[in-house]
């Protein structure tokens, strides 16, 4: 039967499962996007998901190079795969101010997902990862709600019910 047959409620759902407080920056400090990503591989660190941030950093710095994960609509999902990483990471980040993005439409991005993970999985969780990340905030309604959570466990509450839409 192919995955297309199968009804929505038995979609696997990957990003809950990495949404963490010691990964949640409520307000990002930067306003420009290379210490915007500073920010969020620092965060990386902090969790003790690397003992190299730097080397992250210069993966994550290498991905934009190509071009930019700004999306628009005030949301960038910066990416990379380094063997640098203990697991797949999710970093969410909040900017009410915006970050500047280079994004397709010009706007700061607001909301920023992070997502480092080790090259070589053998299943497609870090593409779905980056899929449900993107249709969850695909809504302005959604992506208001995720910038006026109080707390993280708000956050993750609204985040996590949009990815079942």
């Amino acid at each position: 039967m192919s995955s297309a047959a199968l009804p929505a409620a038995s979609r696997m759902l990957f990003l809950e499962e990495y949404l963490r407080p010691t990964l949640f920056i409520p307000e990002l400090k930067s306003k420009r996007k290379d210490p915007a990503l500073e920010e969020l591989v620092a965060q990386v660190a902090a969790a003790q998901l690397t003992r190299h941030p730097d080397r992250v950093l210069e993966a994550v710095r290498r991905r934009e190079s190509m071009g930019s994960t700004g999306l628009g609509k005030g949301i960038a999902v910066p990416h990379a795969r380094s063997t640098l990483v203990k697991q797949r990471t999710v970093v969410v980040a909040r900017s009410k101010k915006g970050v500047d993005y280079d994004a397709p439409d010009g706007k700061p991005a607001q909301l920023l997902f992070l997502l480092v993970a080790p090259p070589l999985e053998r299943d497609p969780v870090y593409l779905n990862l980056m899929a449900e990340i993107v249709g969850a905030v695909r809504l302005a309604r959604t992506r208001q709600r995720l910038l006026d959570a109080a707390d993280f466990k708000t956050f993750r509450r609204i985040l996590v019910e949009a990815t079942r839409d």
